[in-house]
């Protein structure tokens, strides 16, 4: 059964949903950035416009070696426009740094 924290997360951050619960378990979630309401709303509409899942992360923060999200899925490959998009984002959520990831979800192993 899923926690209620990883619950709420999952409703913020919906590229979560897209993970498993036991790998998800395995995951150092100390680095997520937990966006408000609001935040969380332009962060998938973004990801929406970009076809892509947009996570945020604490910024200046990283997770344990092998522990990450990234080490589990495949980051998405991004033009100028998207990374401006991306780079305003984080301009108006200073504490958090976004990262894209591909969607359709990859696996990278």
């Amino acid at each position: 059964m899923i926690a209620p924290d990883i619950s709420e997360l999952r409703r913020l951050l919906p590229i979560l949903n897209e993970i498993d619960e036991i790998s998800l378990s395995r995951l150092d979630s100390s680095e997520w950035f937990r966006p408000s309401a609001a935040q969380a709303r332009r962060l998938e509409a973004a990801a929406d416009r970009m076809g892509v899942y947009l996570m945020a992360y604490l910024a200046n923060c990283r997770a344990a070696v092998g522990d990450g999200l990234c080490n589990l899925i495949a980051a998405a490959e991004l033009d100028a426009a998207k990374l401006g998009e991306i780079a305003s984002l984080e301009n108006a959520c200073p504490d958090a740094a976004i990262v894209a990831y591909e969607r359709p979800i990859r696996q990278r192993h």
